[in-house]
């Protein structure tokens, strides 16, 4: 659909599912409470939430859903894992958003906290948007256009992860490198409360930009939020949930914002249909499957259903499982910088080394083999077969690299489903020439582990899971411009000047044609002949619910994948 036509870039389309991608550090382990009490709504507010909730005929009491222990943070500027958007994107509105459909469709954006989509100049470096009015936060406070300026610069200030998207606008390099010195923050931010008027000057054109602004980073917070994790401490929402409770490795409780009027937004976010969502955090995946059957929790995919179970539950409880394919990757980084992945004859061996179908059986079946950066899904997407198993051709590619017998680390988190990957690429890289060993560490340390260039992390585990659906979101792991020294995810180091101008060059055209797609998949290729990596699954999932839901309001968004707003149970 998508590859036959010119889509405008704010209207992306033919994507099938997505998420978002899990590379933080995690929030301490001590309870929370909101970071401010909420004040008590006024009778127009709480009229407004009623009316616009029993509007659906959907509303109920509570939504259950079995969690797993991978939340990074509750916090909207560092969050950076699919289980921390997936509580967070009902609660903390960016200007623009996502539409609350299946599909395609999914994809296309639509104003949330702004009036419109912005208004782009000629030159595509000057983005114009208008904050609704009448908006307010839960706890009763007023949002303000000067509260995106500042959540942007709280970005920085926490030195999230999130931060790299902004750093196209005119002077947030500058804000970046020393905030104290400079009055009046950002100043390619231009805002103006009065009219709630903002205006973003970019120092490029930047073909993606829409979509930055409608990820959970650029959500707008109060301007007095602090500059640290608010996680324990959640900070108000503008959407139609709050955070009420978090208490890590136990719940996480939302329940409506008494502030929130759905009418503003005239369909493009939904008011909600369970008065509250309540997150069971649970140790494993055979607990959350036993909630579920049990009714104890309504939902769960975070965790997927143990595949020795999972015949026999889609035999006999098929209409209470749905499968969907997320825009997601699975790969092998290797370190460009460090020995002996500083070789292409390495990186290379590594890829024809490894057998994708043996990693398949590993995922339990449930999964697409893949060579390909970009996932399944994308307009973008030709699959290549460059590097077909060939043990032979790896081991000879390892012996002229001149670095057989070197001693090898390999790294990963220690996510149960994960581990298999890992002690498989060790046996690999074993019988290929090198001495190697593996290193796990915990979940919630992993990613800024690897991320900090003093790690030196040689090989290792990743996954991606699209922060927003276009392919610069992929390739942006791999330019080398967006190398930090801490919270880097590129972590395979690739700086290579061609590959650089060529991501550059395609962040540029304003439409994904057929021919910028083509461009995008002959990069996928030529870069893959570099191998910075070793992709080779895109991963297939579930969405499990308990007897009582209704599957007819299901609704699995191309981003965000489930979405427990829209979800109604069975009438008795």
């Amino acid at each position: 659909m998508a590859a036959a036509a010119a889509l405008p870039l704010l209207a992306l389309v033919a994507l099938t599912g997505c998420g978002s991608s899990g590379h933080a550090a995690a929030s301490s382990t001590a309870a929370t409470t909101k970071r401010t009490a909420p004040v008590a709504p006024t009778t127009t507010a709480a009229s407004t939430r009623t009316t616009a909730a029993a509007a659906s005929g959907h509303e109920f009491p509570e939504f259950r859903i079995a969690m797993d222990e991978a939340t990074d943070y509750l916090d909207p500027g560092l969050s950076d894992t699919a289980e921390g958007w997936g509580v967070m994107w009902n609660v903390y509105l960016p200007l623009l958003g996502y539409r609350h459909v299946n599909g395609p469709a999914g994809a296309r954006l639509v104003p949330y906290l702004a009036t419109s989509l912005p208004h782009i100049s000629h030159d595509r470096r000057t983005y114009r948007l208008t904050l609704r009015g009448g908006l307010k936060y839960s706890d009763g406070s007023k949002v303000k256009a000067s509260d995106f300026k500042t959540t942007v610069e709280r970005d920085f200030l926490l030195d999230s992860a999130g931060a790299a998207l902004f750093r196209n606008i005119v002077g947030a390099k500058a804000f970046a490198k020393s905030p104290k010195r400079l009055k009046g923050g950002i100043r390619g931010i231009m805002v103006d409360d009065g009219t709630g008027s903002i205006v973003i000057h970019l120092k490029a054109p930047q073909a993606d930009f829409a979509n930055v602004l409608a990820s959970e980073f650029a959500a707008p917070v109060p301007a007095d939020a602090p500059p640290t994790d608010t996680s324990l401490h959640p900070l108000p929402a503008t959407g139609p949930y709050e955070i009420t409770s978090y208490q890590p490795r136990s719940r996480i409780l939302e329940q409506r914002n008494p502030y929130f009027q759905a009418w503003r937004f005239h369909g493009a976010v939904p008011a909600g249909n369970p008065d509250r969502v309540t997150w069971d955090i649970v140790p494993s995946a055979s607990a959350a499957l036993h909630r579920v059957m049990s009714g104890k929790d309504d939902w769960m995919s975070y965790y997927q259903i143990p595949s020795k179970r999972l015949p026999a539950i889609e035999k006999t409880r098929k209409w209470r499982l749905k499968f969907f394919t997320p825009s997601n990757l699975m790969y092998f980084f290797m370190n460009t910088r460090v020995p002996p992945f500083n070789s292409l004859k390495v990186r290379q061996a590594v890829n024809y080394a490894i057998s994708r179908r043996r990693l398949k059986r590993l995922a339990g079946g449930l999964a697409h083999t893949t060579e390909n950066i970009l996932p399944r899904g994308y307009p973008s997407f030709r699959a290549h077969s460059l590097y077909r198993h060939n043990l032979r051709k790896a081991i000879r590619l390892v012996r002229e690299s001149g670095y057989k017998g070197k001693r090898v680390i390999v790294w990963n988190h220690d996510v149960p489903a994960d581990l298999p990957y890992t002690k498989y690429l060790v046996s690999v890289l074993r019988r290929i020439g090198f001495r190697a060993q593996e290193r796990v560490v915990t979940a919630g340390s992993y990613w800024t582990t690897i991320g900090n260039e003093n790690t030196k992390a040689q090989i290792g585990f990743a996954d991606w899971v699209q922060d927003f659906p276009h392919p610069l979101d992929w390739f942006d792991l791999l330019d080398g411009r967006t190398i930090t020294l801490t919270h880097n995810s590129n972590y395979a180091n690739l700086d290579v000047g061609w590959v650089n101008r060529r991501i550059e060059a395609l962040t540029r055209p304003k439409k994904l044609t057929r021919a910028v797609d083509g461009r995008w998949a002959a990069l996928d290729r030529k870069v893959m002949r570099l191998a910075p990596w070793a992709p080779f699954l895109n991963q297939e999932e579930t969405d499990f619910f308990s007897a009582r839901v209704d599957l007819g309001c299901y609704v699995n968004n191309v981003l965000y994948e489930f979405d427990y707003s829209r979800i109604c149970l069975r009438k008795k």
